[in-house]
């Protein structure tokens, strides 16, 4: 008796018109290992992605004023100092982070950023992130002038430092902040946001208001535009069921504006 062929012979199955159909890869991760984490731990995070950057400006400042460094180069000092105390910092807040999803079985899902499909995730996040820069400067030029506030001067990355302090800007700004903001914000909260709440356009008004609180620091200005493009990172996560099209919307923000213009 012989042995029947396969299904599609010796050719590949065929695939699936579009490679994107409306589910998420993840996402069923979120729903069979913890989808009711408190709200505390919701939080913490969330805000904890956001504390790195200001225990690294104290920790950079500390370091200046006991190092006793001379007038004329603490500028210089204090920008690197920053800026690596900075990406040390969200390297063991990524360890942490990657500690306390392991025993939930999470860790693998939410750091998985992996594309399916390399060019065309690729191409959806820059094309959102073109889309989500259009929206985001006519959101801020309608809103600003509406609020009692004076804009604020853009930040010069690149005015001290030297090489190095470059270096330093480029690694922890384009390279370190998109990931580390990614993982928290469209990896695991997004996701979790879901689980919980069994819709997608609740979670991702939410997730793309808190990015934006996260960059309120910076300025007003910076809020408006970081929430509108958040949005629009959260949608390159919700139609590609993958990180990696998030990651590359912000990336090519980051890069678009340490530009000098």
């Amino acid at each position: 008796m012989s042995t029947p062929p396969p299904p599609y012979g010796y050719r590949r199955p065929p695939r699936a018109r579009n490679p994107f159909e409306p589910h998420d890869l993840m996402f069923r991760h979120f729903q069979q290992a913890h989808p009711h984490t408190g709200i505390f731990w919701l939080g913490l995070w969330t805000l904890g992605s956001l504390a790195t950057g200001y225990l690294a400006s104290l920790a950079a400042t500390m370091l200046i004023v006991l190092g006793g460094v001379p007038d004329d180069g603490v500028a210089d000092m204090l920008f690197r100092s920053y800026y690596a105390l900075y990406m040390a910092m969200e390297i063991g807040f990524l360890w942490l982070f990657a500690a306390w999803l392991a025993p939930q079985g999470l860790a693998h899902a939410v750091f998985d950023l992996r594309p399916v499909r390399w060019v065309i995730e690729t191409g959806y996040g820059l094309v959102l992130f073109a889309i989500g820069m259009i929206f985001s400067v006519t959101a801020v030029d309608v809103l600003l002038p509406l609020l009692p506030i004076t804009p604020s001067a853009p930040a010069e990355l690149f005015s001290h430092g030297g090489l190095i302090g470059a270096v330093l800007v480029t690694i922890t700004v384009v390279v370190f902040a998109p990931v580390v903001e990614e993982l928290v914000m469209r990896g695991w909260l997004l996701p979790m946001l879901v689980a919980r709440m069994g819709g997608w356009v609740v979670p991702l008004i939410v997730t793309s208001l808190a990015f934006g609180l996260l960059h309120f620091a910076i300025g007003i200005e910076t809020m408006i535009y970081t929430t509108v493009l958040g949005f629009a990172a959260g949608m390159a996560r919700r139609m590609t069921g993958r990180l990696w099209a998030p990651i590359v919307v912000h990336f090519a923000n980051n890069v678009f504006a340490s530009l000098p213009f």
